[in-house]
């Protein structure tokens, strides 16, 4: 007991407070892990300065997107709509309360309405941005609670929440793997040692490595930003209590060996100076091996170093706590076996040395060619979608996939190209050039639709386009020239009317009544001449009568002039009654080519001479009526005087009759030939204009025609234009660039001060999918090379989105994990060449363990396609399997090699017949260490995570292939090394040192 107390007592004390520590100081793994541990890329990436533009898109707050998805087998009903309305208008009153930034639903507009509507009506989206917390799970849920509606299945879904939820799933697989590694790991131990207390101690030691080393990562984690991830607690899980069992099997194997032939101290001092050397030089190998990935660029590789962190506890703790054990139990240690004599050994790898041994040419020439063919077939396309590490069943994938299923693929997951200058977008060639990218974009066959600020629906607005700006000029020019068309024929008619009008003709006939109105003045006044003697007559004629009595002979005589004046007038009034006649058809005439005020007054005048005429046409027929009664009654002259006197008073009536008429008849003569002689006057002035005016419309129906050829030559080019790829570009007239809808689009796709664009991208296939990324991809080239035409030249440009970070991460994982594994195996060998002594040892052990990494990676992608029906490995399985397998590979190599070492210091120069031995008896060890390890792996299958499933899957398969190569490959080494006989064969030198 003095020798424990003095040795041990302060090794256990020391441990137990580490421990108290490591379980009081371990933060919250979870919430570390969603604020630390989430896959990050360079800022130097496409995805991460997309990143960084969007930020600025969001005004710097650290905001996300969540999608409620609602969905019902039948078709959602006008019920339904108003239900999910109901419930986005109650979120809008309470935004604050739930930190959201943004709704867009389908109470946006009926164009919002098509694309958040699936076509079949069963699916409608509500996108909701936002302010992110810690816990951005929680706020998603609440937000879920909250717009759930009754009778909907009702879903929140978004790349960030599969995130976490895979973050979730991995925590939940932890735990089962924990569990299942224990359960097996004690079954395992029970087997191999007979013993309940060796699986008690082993699990002990390893467990309390694992608790230091937990807390130790988290804490260097949580305050110096050492790096994790999703896979750190799940690794150090399999590795340290992988590793760690199989160096406990090491030292209680070397422990139980030695107390056959000596107590527990002497035993404990035999193990530290030959099982604890391998075990150290092995765990140091390891801890190389993986502090050399802190080497690496990738922050997600970087994280395996937390193994690194463990292995060195773990060696820690083995070497001090296990010893500790071993005196204070001893024999006990392995109750309730008691057979410590008996060393066994393994058949199995003895066969296998054995083979090596014979032919080892034919076995190194075989695994070479093997090797070889795996090298060259080694899995290209690996699988970035996370989403496929989080079971269908989980409801949060349910949304995405029932999202994906209803509309495009890429609907949850948008593409975003970010466009940046330093000056505003939002002028009139900025926005043509960001449409015209816009378009550009929308031509790839792997796009689904395109919004921008020039097209916020998915669709361009007509409106602003070239094309349909001519096509409203062409149709006003259009209306141009049908418009000239009836001005040009109806100047022609004009023309042709004034033609054949023909004024000379039309002008003469105006001077014949001209003419003739004359005459009829001349007679008028013949008439008036005339008819002053008649009255005059007639005055005498009744004072004659008054006479009668005095002389009958002197009426006698006076009748005769009177017989004369009545012919005169009457011959008078028929030319004044045929010249009146004509005047009026001449009038009416000229009043039918000329419509004028002038004429109108003629026409009247006309209609008054006219009626003057009438009127002394009927005094001449009462004059011609009288002229008989004269006669009787100067026939009757004789026979009274009372008759005389009777017509003589009807003579004079008659007379004041024709006097009066006769007045009216000469004023009106003079009115119609003053009117006449002016007329004739104008229309002769007017001839001249006429004839000014018929050569000016022939001028002006010239002049139209050449009107008219311009415009048809205008519509020409504008029409062609208007094909033209130049009708498809955007003209905003400046005055509209302010206007209500644009600047409802600028808010939405820029920034406040307008000099960042977005343009969102959905792809028609899924955004983690290959196709995807090829899209996606030439999207990247596209707009590049198309951006460098227009105004855009010099912007800054960054694509992102889940695709894009997909492609940044593919192209550094891939590029990293090849420089990662050479710093690894660098690292390893280096180690190897000091702990083993030799050149050609690591070579060989190095080829060995990357011939069998390829061989089972290619087995795992055959058994991933047609077993567990995955096209693909997950793009972090190649990486893990390769550092799990070199890293365990090396302890088994040392195991194996650090034995022979000892039997050849045992019995130097006997080289291959110690490597035969050293493979019969440390074979047991490293074939019980590979079922432990296969096991402890076995028990990541069950956590459903497809990631780990492979690893676990290629690791079994690995450890298989090296547990058989191992022994074949490192004799055959021995043996072409160190036989003469064989060197003689092959060239090579005698070495027997």
């Amino acid at each position: 007991m003095n020798w424990i107390r003095r040795n041990y007592v302060a090794t256990i004390i020391i441990w137990l407070f580490f421990t108290v520590v490591s379980v009081v100081t371990l933060p919250d793994i979870s919430a570390l892990i969603r604020q630390k541990g989430q896959v990050t890329l360079p800022a130097t990436s496409e995805s991460f300065q997309a990143y960084k533009l969007n930020k600025q898109m969001q005004t710097g707050k650290n905001s996300s997107s969540v999608v409620i998805v609602y969905h019902k087998e039948s078709k959602l009903n006008q019920e339904d709509q108003r239900k999910i309305n109901d419930r986005v208008k109650q979120l809008a009153r309470q935004k604050k309360n739930y930190q959201v930034t943004k709704i867009t639903s389908a109470l946006n507009g009926k164009e919002v309405a098509k694309q958040v509507i699936s076509r079949n009506r069963q699916t409608e989206l509500v996108n909701v941005d936002v302010e992110k917390t810690a816990n951005f799970a929680h706020q998603a849920q609440q937000i879920k609670r909250l717009l759930k509606v009754e009778g909907l299945q009702t879903y929140v879904t978004s790349d960030t929440l599969l995130a976490d939820e895979f973050s979730n799933t991995t925590e939940e697989g932890i735990k089962k793997t924990e569990v299942i590694a224990i359960i097996f790991i004690f079954i395992v131990l029970v087997l191999v040692f007979r013993s309940l207390i060796i699986p008690l101690v082993s699990l002990l030691n390893v467990g309390i490595a694992m608790i230091i080393s937990l807390s130790l990562v988290m804490n260097l984690a949580k305050y110096f930003n050492f790096p994790i991830s999703d896979f750190t607690q799940v690794f150090l899980v399999i590795i340290l209590f992988g590793i760690g069992t199989d160096y406990n099997i090491l030292l209680y194997d070397k422990f139980k060996e030695e107390l056959a032939n000596s107590n527990q101290y002497q035993a404990i001092n035999v193990v530290k100076a030959s099982a604890g050397r391998t075990i150290l030089y092995s765990g140091l190998s390891v801890f190389i091996g993986f502090a050399a990935l802190s080497f690496a660029k990738f922050s997600f590789y970087r994280s395996a170093v937390s193994c690194s962190v463990g292995v060195l506890v773990l060696l820690a703790v083995l070497l001090t706590l296990n010893y500790f054990f071993m005196a204070v139990l001893g024999r006990k240690l392995f109750w309730p076996s008691h057979n410590f004599k008996v060393q066994q050994s393994s058949q199995f790898w003895r066969f296998l040395s054995q083979r090596g041994l014979k032919q080892p040419l034919i076995y190194i020439v075989i695994f070479g060619v093997i090797a070889g063919i795996a090298i060259v077939n080694a899995p290209q396309q690996l699988n970035f979608n996370s989403a496929d590490e989080v079971p269908n069943s989980n409801p949060i994938k349910k949304g995405y996939l029932i999202a994906q299923r209803d509309f495009s693929k890429g609907k949850i997951s948008p593409t975003t190209i970010n466009i940046k200058l330093n000056h505003p977008l939002n002028n009139q060639q900025d926005l043509a050039a960001i449409d015209q990218i816009t378009n550009a974009v929308k031509k790839n066959s792997g796009v689904k639709s395109v919004m921008s600020v020039t097209q916020p629906t998915g669709k361009p607005l007509n409106q602003l386009y070239v094309k349909n700006q001519l096509k409203t000029v062409l149709t006003g020019l259009q209306q141009s020239q049908t418009g000239l068309t009836t001005i040009k024929n109806g100047l022609q008619n004009a023309s042709n009317q004034l033609a054949s009008a023909n004024i000379k003709e039309q002008l003469a006939q105006v001077q014949q009544l001209a003419d003739g109105s004359q005459r009829l003045a001349d007679a008028s006044g013949q008439f008036n001449t005339g008819l002053t003697q008649y009255i005059a007559g007639t005055n005498q004629y009744f004072a004659g009568t008054n006479q009668l009595a005095s002389g009958i002979g002197q009426l006698q005589v006076g009748i005769n002039p009177f017989a004369s004046g009545i012919n005169q007038v009457t011959s008078a009034s028929q030319k004044l009654n045929q010249s009146v006649t004509e005047a009026n058809q001449q009038i009416q005439q000229l009043s039918s080519l000329m419509n004028s005020h002038s004429t109108r007054s003629y026409f009247a005048m006309a209609s008054q001479l006219n009626q003057g005429t009438s009127q002394l046409a009927g005094a001449l027929t009462t004059i011609n009526q009288q002229v008989p009664t004269l006669s009787q009654g100067i026939n009757q002259l004789t026979n009274g005087s009372s008759e005389l006197t009777h017509t003589g008073n009807q003579l004079k009536t008659a007379g004041n009759q024709l006097a009066s008429g006769g007045q009216q008849l000469n004023g009106g003569i003079n009115q119609v030939n003053g009117g006449v002689q002016q007329l004739n006057h104008q229309l002769q002035a007017t001839a001249s204009q006429v004839s000014q005016m018929e050569t000016g419309l022939n001028q002006a129906v010239s002049g139209l025609d050449k009107v008219q050829n311009g415009i048809s030559e205008v519509q020409s080019y504008l029409g062609e234009l208007k094909n033209s790829p130049a009708g498809n570009q955007l003209n905003i007239p400046r005055n509209e660039l302010n206007n209500g809808n644009l600047v409802t689009s600028y808010n939405i796709y820029m920034n406040k001060n307008r000099q960042l664009t977005q343009l969102s991208v959905v792809l028609k296939a899924d955004p983690n999918s290959h196709t995807a990324a090829k899209t996606v991809k030439q999207l990247e080239k596209d707009v590049k090379a198309q951006i460098k035409a227009t105004s855009l030249s010099k912007a800054k440009v960054a694509i992102g989105g889940q695709t894009s970070q997909n492609l940044d991460l593919e192209t550094l994982s891939q590029g990293d994990f090849t420089r990662t594994a050479m710093i690894m195996i660098i690292g390893i060998g280096i180690a190897l060449l000091f702990f083993t002594r030799s050149v050609l040892q690591p070579m060989v052990i190095i080829a060995t363990l990357v011939g069998t990494y390829y061989t089972a990676i290619n087995l795992t992608a055959l058994i991933a396609k047609h077993l567990l029906h995955e096209r693909m490995l997950t793009w972090n399985a190649p990486f893990f399997t390769f550092i799990m397998l070199v890293a365990l590979g090396v302890d088994y190599s040392i195991f194996l090699m650090m034995r022979y070492r000892d039997e050849e210091l045992v019995d130097p120069g006997n080289q291959v017949k110690h490597i035969l031995q050293a493979a019969t008896v440390i074979g047991t060890v490293v074939m019980s260490a590979i079922i432990i390890l296969s096991g402890t792996f076995a028990a990541l299958i069950p956590s459903g995570i497809m990631t780990l499933i492979q690893v676990a899957i290629a690791v079994i398969l690995g450890l298989m292939i090296l547990v058989t190569v191992l022994p074949i490959i490192m004799s055959a080494y021995v043996k072409l090394t160190y036989d003469s006989r064989v060197n003689r064969g092959i060239g090579i030198k005698n070495n027997t040192k």
